[in-house]
């Protein structure tokens, strides 16, 4: 009995804590400020203001701006915003690129603000059309600025990208010290972190170049003009799209060809992956080229 009241106590000062730590916008006249507590934490400056995230870090605040356009015919004017990341604390956050140029204000739409209103300890911050990966304390851990930027399966690297002139979106590898590992040369990235390979796709940027497999060092492994869909120590897996979807699993070791058809193929263990066929899903053994039937846990 003493267990569950000390249980039920436990709960109970948690969720008031909870209710304790809740934070509001507010308006004061036309301007917009943050409370806490009944305590003002932002002061009412702004004109619109975006309530803290998930874990109660960081909100976004911004000024309206009008301008006219530069049509000498008709006057037009259009409005944008410029924000402010906050702390709790009212710090703003000073995003800085690898120039050691800075800057405290960002543009505002709805995909930016998605980037931030969720309960991950880290968000994306956009600048001058870049985007930079920031922690939610404010501690930058990137500063070259992407076209796109993400954490890779494997933690020590970053999916990244840029845009070419002609507009294309080459994709490629950066490790945490912001070293290019991978080139931007292609249009898919993936990662198998059991055999620690990299397969980099080139079909839709590079007419008639090589899918390659990399190791962990940067290091090529192997190339071919098919499409490498997984990569495993010993077995590459061509995903082929004509005249019908079909794969070829294809031993690096003994040359050997095996063709599978499924809806569906997944790395799961080394040499073995989980293939989908129907709804049914199955562990198929590379080396062997035996199923048997995957229970979910």
């Amino acid at each position: 009995m003493k267990k569950r009241v000390s249980i039920l106590i436990t709960v109970f000062a948690v969720f008031s804590g909870s209710l304790l730590a809740q934070t509001v916008a507010f308006r004061e006249g036309i301007k917009w400020g943050v409370k806490e507590n009944e305590s003002v934490i932002i002061q009412p400056i702004y004109d619109t203001i975006f309530d803290f995230d998930s874990t109660g870090k960081i909100c976004m605040a911004c000024f309206r701006i009008k301008s006219a356009s530069a049509n000498k015919f008709i006057k037009v004017t259009t409005t944008s915003f410029a924000c402010n990341y906050l702390s709790k604390k009212n710090e703003r956050l000073i995003i800085r690129n690898q120039l050691n140029d800075t800057s405290s204000i960002f543009s505002y739409s709805k995909s930016i603000l998605k980037q931030y209103l969720n309960n991950d300890p880290y968000f994306m911050v956009t600048w001058k059309g870049k985007k930079f990966i920031v922690y939610k304390s404010f501690q930058q851990l990137t500063f070259k600025g992407y076209h796109d930027i993400s954490f890779s399966p494997e933690k020590k690297f970053y999916f990244t990208s840029f845009k070419n002139e002609g507009d294309i979106v080459l994709a490629g590898i950066t490790n945490e010290r912001e070293e290019e590992l991978i080139p931007h040369n292609y249009s898919i990235i993936k990662i198998n972190t059991n055999d620690s390979l990299i397969v980099a796709c080139s079909a839709g940027v590079r007419n008639n170049a090589d899918d390659e497999v990399f190791d962990y060092h940067g290091k090529k492994v192997i190339g071919t003009h098919r499409h490498i869909d997984i990569a495993t120590k010993h077995f590459l897996i061509h995903k082929i799209y004509e005249p019908k979807e079909y794969y070829i699993l294809y031993n690096m070791n003994t040359k050997e060809e095996t063709t599978v058809h499924a809806d569906e193929i997944m790395i799961y263990e080394h040499d073995e992956i989980l293939l989908r066929q129907k709804k049914e899903w199955f562990i198929y053994d590379l080396n062997t080229n035996i199923k048997r039937p995957y229970k979910h846990s």
